[in-house]
């Protein structure tokens, strides 16, 4: 990946866009330097990018689910509950929750395997 070519050209949307990009790095580094990772005691596959949306997620999430099983593995999905209403830390239980509760994504995920739904992803680990 490479830096849009405007960056490197004098004055126009590079001179514009840099006090945020100064503003934006400053703000990172406080948040890094002010919060405190956590690692968790299971390994943890992430399946993720930069597309909110429609780009695949769930559907790699539950082929990895489906290959990670096959081979013996005890595997548990967690994800923020996008669309639903609960925050969690929650296991999705199929029977007592629906798509307004967990997100439609949660339940797909729940069939193969426990998932959990949390907005915060740390502490949907550790449940």
């Amino acid at each position: 990946m490479r830096a849009p070519d405007f960056w490197s050209e004098p004055g126009g949307a590079g001179l514009l866009l840099a006090p945020a990009g100064h503003i934006h790095s400053a703000l990172s580094r406080c948040r890094r330097r002010w919060t405190t990772p956590w690692r968790a005691p299971v390994p943890v596959v992430c399946v993720g990018n930069l597309v909110a949306g429609g780009a695949g997620k769930t559907p790699v999430a539950l082929a990895l689910g489906l290959l990670l099983r096959e081979q013996g593995r005890n595997i548990h999905f967690l994800s923020r509950g996008y669309g639903g209403r609960s925050k969690g830390p929650l296991r999705v239980d199929p029977a007592n929750h629906d798509a307004r509760d967990v997100g439609d994504e949660a339940l797909l995920l729940a069939e193969l395997a426990p998932c959990w739904i949390a907005r915060d992803r740390a502490a949907g680990a550790r449940a």
